[in-house]
């Protein structure tokens, strides 16, 4: 990847994080007088976050991909995901109104890299960047063409299948991104609540 292509990339990709954030945080933050559904969406934000540095360095080479990341379900326990993983590194951990969470990271290769949130021990969100290459063919008449509300089958009918970029179940509300990547970099993303879209975003589309 030119050194162009990867500005564009690593740009592109601290966008789709904010976006991460911000659409977790409206998805769920409708009942936040509740202390425990406020720490869900909490540790959901963190679910969410890759660390930034993933973006500026280059990780050792592992055997973890994208589809062992589409292979990661919600509600599974740690010991499932180290059974298709192997064993990941702990990032971060907190505990909150008896609540424990536990960020794990995998590497792929050069700086690609996943993670998956545990939250006593039940997977309540994961994140990838880079374990796909991007090799979409969406334009600005696609994406102006999507329109929010759309449902997910709605969406992709116009956009093709696209990658998941990350995912996050807060109580019985699941929040999707998923992300189509041209090879020069240029990109859209779109976020689904409830199976609706709620957001979209696009960088350098022509």
């Amino acid at each position: 990847m030119s050194s162009n292509k990867k500005t564009l990339f690593s740009k592109s990709w601290i966008l789709l994080l904010a976006i991460v954030m911000l659409a977790t945080c409206t998805g769920g933050c409708g009942n936040a007088d509740k202390p425990s559904e406020k720490s869900n969406v909490e540790n959901a934000t963190s679910a969410t976050t890759i660390a930034t540095t993933a973006v500026e360095t280059t990780m050792e080479d592992s055997k973890i991909n994208y589809e062992d990341f589409l292979s990661v379900k919600m509600g599974s326990s740690l010991a499932d995901v180290e059974s298709i993983l192997g064993k990941g590194i702990e990032q971060s951990s907190s505990e909150v109104s008896g609540l424990k969470t536990v960020i794990y990271q995998w590497n792929g290769t050069g700086f690609s890299n996943m993670n998956v949130t545990i939250q006593n021990d039940e997977v309540m969100g994961k994140a990838q960047v880079g374990l796909n290459d991007g090799n979409e063919n969406v334009t600005l008449d696609m994406y102006n063409q999507v329109k929010e509300g759309m449902s997910f089958d709605e969406a992709t009918a116009i956009l093709g299948e696209g990658q998941l970029m990350s995912q996050a179940k807060i109580l019985n509300m699941e929040t999707l991104i998923y992300a189509w990547i041209n090879s020069d970099g240029s990109n859209l993303s779109c976020t689904f609540t409830g199976n609706k879209l709620q957001m979209k975003t696009q960088t350098n589309l022509k």
